[in-house]
């Protein structure tokens, strides 16, 4: 689909929802994933200060997570343009994306949409590091709740006596830096303010914040748990929006052409894209043009762009030499388009 497909596809939505509609996806592809980040907020002000009518903004959210506190800044950003908040979800929406959401009046989810808990984990220098082969050496991320969970195990699941307990702790501390879990510790206190922050902005219903920010920062226990639509109406209540047959034809026509074009769901594999070009007839090396992300509206798009050049060389084993792949990036950044 080319683009003014897409801005037809958006204005169609606008006019089905009397309001502004900003698009934004991350892939979720391996080795080749876009998440939420801070540079965001200069691309969606851009994007907000060209909408002519400001009074309703709904923004369709695919993303498999990012920085938490970049979602919450989207949302902030978001309250400074229009009082009112919408979150279309026709896929998945989680981590980052699910903080993102709780900070809109109203969440729209199709039947193919997913949230997710939005407990954190951290990667500081820090943080264990291991060796998943000989000489790649990296650092291993801390989830927020599995370092509670092993609290939980220790004191209620073992019941161990202080002394136990003391020692259970002092391993757990000879693996992790104690100062990466006072971090963890601190990552648990902000995550709950900033899901309390955005609910409140919309929501007075004291108890069902406190409901919501406990069920989605430790009561799910497990950070890929998958919240269905029908869970997360449960969950949120009025804050979710009613069936829209309509709207969720539009919004999954609208990302099944930006799946397309950002071949979502696939998996990034030099070694098959560089044999796929071989195949072809094609000569070394190749570059292979990858969309991170794009944020977009009817009045223009951003898209941040990574560009890899591939090619065959040689790396040095025990053994001799071996024919490998040898992928570098050549360009990244964004590009602006209308």
């Amino acid at each position: 689909m080319a683009r003014q497909q897409r801005i037809d596809l958006i204005r169609e939505i606008e006019k089905h929802r009397k309001s502004r509609v900003i698009c934004c996806l991350t892939s979720d592809r391996q080795n080749a994933q876009g998440v939420i980040a801070k540079d965001f907020l200069p691309v969606f002000f851009e994007h907000l200060r060209k909408f002519d009518d400001q009074k309703r903004v709904d923004v369709l959210m695919v993303t498999p997570g990012g920085d938490t506190l970049a979602a919450f800044g989207l949302s902030r950003l978001l309250r400074e343009f229009s009082n009112w908040i919408g979150t279309l979800a026709p896929e998945k929406c989680q981590s980052a994306g699910t903080l993102f959401a709780l900070g809109a009046n109203e969440i729209f989810m199709g039947r193919a949409a997913t949230l997710t808990p939005i407990d954190p984990s951290i990667t500081t220098l820090l943080n264990p590091i291991a060796e998943a082969a000989p000489g790649q050496r990296q650092i291993l991320p801390i989830s927020v709740e599995s370092v509670a969970g092993f609290k939980t195990l220790v004191k209620e699941d073992w019941r161990l006596n202080d002394e136990a307990a003391g020692a259970a702790f002092r391993i757990l501390a000879e693996k992790i830096n104690p100062l990466a879990l006072g971090d963890v510790y601190r990552s648990r206190q902000q995550i709950e303010r900033l899901a309390r922050v955005l609910l409140s902005n919309h929501r007075k219903d004291e108890r069902q914040i406190h409901t919501i920010v406990e069920t989605l920062t430790r009561g799910l226990g497990s950070h890929d748990y998958l919240i269905s639509r029908a869970e997360a109406r449960d969950l949120l209540g009025k804050q979710m929006a009613k069936d829209d047959p309509k709207l969720e034809t539009l919004t999954w026509e609208l990302f099944t052409d930006y799946r397309d074009y950002m071949e979502l769901g696939t998996l990034f594999d030099a070694g098959m894209v560089v044999h796929a070009a071989m195949g072809a007839g094609k000569s070394l090396p190749i570059l292979d043009e990858q969309k991170v992300v794009v944020i977009e509206s009817a009045e223009a798009g951003d898209e941040f762009e990574r560009v890899m050049q591939l090619a065959l060389g040689q790396t040095m084993t025990p053994v001799g030499p071996v024919q490998s792949v040898q992928a570098g990036v050549v360009r990244a950044g964004w590009k602006h388009y209308k």
